[in-house]
């Protein structure tokens, strides 16, 4: 009861200060609509007016969050109430009696998302929950992107860090991904290495392939054992390895490009490594939604051929149109000639020329497929 009462205090005080401006928030003038209209200025090219309407979605959740705030405070104020002690069940049946209903829809509301057992039954706690979203990391991670364009990097660096740090309040949790990777491009452009390969580490944080300290853990660890074995072929590493990271697949190819640039070959391996098992399971998984019969494995007529799987397997994605281009778009053939490259500094260099050769011969994407032409000739 004395944590609740201390907190009441505590909002009182918050929102004395902005007393005089607490209005209830009107329908049409919620923040989450203002947002909308900023990011409709931004996709019709008008930045200005975006940013202007962005920061104005950031003052009216802060004056949408004191307003509830001050409900909540007047609600729980009354000393029958206080005696009540911290529990929700008994706190919002006595409200009920007393018929405060935007109190009650107010915490119905965060209860939505933070179900009672979930802040152990405590009124205090939903306070500190609601407390929360006087930040707004949606409209934080759009300025960023903003002021980004604006060439204003430092105030974008300010926007996007403070959208991260509060990205547990997003309202679609997988956001904090296009927070990060918008970090990420935003560190390049301040040619900010450091902070470009953090952002981008984590990204794939979740994924448990790379440990904190940054080494391999055991998945990848066992993928470059086989990969270091003499048997081990293209057609083998791809029916023993499968990953389905997809929203870190640009995170790997990005990572594995820098460690390459920086000739850190061990690190580039495994990043191109998990980035090429990610693309090859989307592709996969896209032809066989098409195709339910296709199956990874040497076709019939082609038994004793080399890494005729993999060559199947590039002839059948090339004969989708939409998931070719979708492979091009997303920079998966690109990164297959970069695998095979990385390969090759890394001393796997049969496995580097079999990539290579199939590359050459179905790659899907006619830019990649000349150029791994090229590659192949320049080796021998």
């Amino acid at each position: 009861m004395k944590k609740l009462i201390a907190l009441i205090i505590c909002v009182m005080l918050f929102c004395t200060v902005f007393a005089q401006n607490l209005q209830r928030p009107e329908h049409e003038t919620l923040a989450w609509k203002v947002l909308q209209n900023a990011q409709l200025a931004y996709e019709q090219g008008d930045l200005g007016e975006a940013i202007r309407i962005a920061d104005s979605a950031k003052q009216r959740r802060r004056g949408e969050v004191e307003w509830s705030l001050s409900v909540l405070n007047q609600a729980l104020a009354p000393a029958a109430i206080q005696k009540l002690g911290d529990n929700i069940d008994i706190i919002m049946n006595a409200l009920e009696e007393r018929n405060a209903e935007d109190a009650l829809s107010i915490m119905h509301h965060i209860m939505i998302k933070y179900p009672a057992d979930s802040i152990n039954n405590s009124v205090s706690e939903l306070i500190k929950k609601l407390s929360l979203y006087i930040e707004y990391p949606e409209a934080d991670f759009l300025l960023g992107k903003l002021y980004t364009f604006e060439g204003e990097y430092t105030i974008a660096d300010k926007y996007l860090t403070n959208a991260w740090l509060h990205a547990d309040i997003l309202d679609i949790p997988n956001q904090k991904f296009d927070i990060l990777y918008q970090m990420a491009s935003l560190a390049k452009l301040q040619k900010n290495d450091e902070k470009y390969e953090k952002s981008l580490l984590l990204i794939i944080a979740d994924d448990k392939y790379i440990k904190p300290d940054g080494t391999d853990d055991i998945f990848i660890k066992a993928v470059k054992q086989s990969i270091a074995r003499d048997d081990t072929t293209i057609d083998k590493l791809f029916t023993l390895y499968r990953s389905k990271a997809y929203t870190s697949l640009n995170a790997y190819y990005l990572l594995a490009e820098y460690y390459a640039a920086k000739g850190n070959a061990d690190k580039a391996l495994s990043m191109s490594t998990l980035a090429n098992l990610i693309a090859f399971t989307r592709l996969y998984e896209a032809v066989v939604a098409r195709n339910m019969e296709y199956k990874f494995e040497k076709p019939q007529n082609a038994l004793n051929k080399p890494n005729s799987a993999f060559l199947a397997y590039l002839e059948t994605v090339g004969e989708y149109y939409d998931i070719s281009e979708w492979g091009a778009k997303n920079g998966i053939w690109k990164g297959y000639y970069n695998y095979a490259k990385i390969l090759h500094n890394a001393g796997r260099y049969e496995l580097a020329e079999e990539l290579f050769s199939c590359l050459s011969q179905y790659c899907p994407e006619d830019f990649w497929k000349n150029m791994a032409l090229r590659e192949l000739l320049r080796l021998f």
